[in-house]
């Protein structure tokens, strides 16, 4: 009798222990209890200068106000096609807390 209870305690602390820690690391991983998304935008316009070694572009922007914006590249940013100087392109970009427009993807256009 007082070897089932002794066992059946140290199962029940087990199964505690097992609980609390997934719980602390499901709250390590996310503290506010939801993931943060940034939002993705959509741009297109003409590659005006290409510079850093190819890590950041100037984007002539097409329509009516015709600005340039800037775009820094990293190593998870996709690029289909062949982007030169004077390309046209649609870029998928993220504005980063830093301030700068992270490029998420970039399409020639045909």
């Amino acid at each position: 009798m007082i070897r089932k209870l002794l066992v059946g305690g140290a199962f029940a602390g087990l199964l505690t222990l097992g609980a609390g820690m997934t719980l602390r690391t499901a709250n390590a991983q996310d503290p506010a209890g939801k993931q943060e998304q940034q939002a993705t935008k959509t741009i297109s316009g003409k590659v005006a200068t290409i510079g850093n070694g190819g890590h950041s572009f100037s984007l002539e922007v097409s329509g009516e106000n015709k600005n340039k914006m800037d775009f820094v590249v990293d190593k998870n940013t996709q690029v289909n096609g062949q982007v030169r100087e004077g390309t046209a392109v649609t870029v998928q970009y993220q504005a980063m807390a830093s301030g700068q427009n992270l490029a998420v993807s970039i399409t020639a256009q045909a």
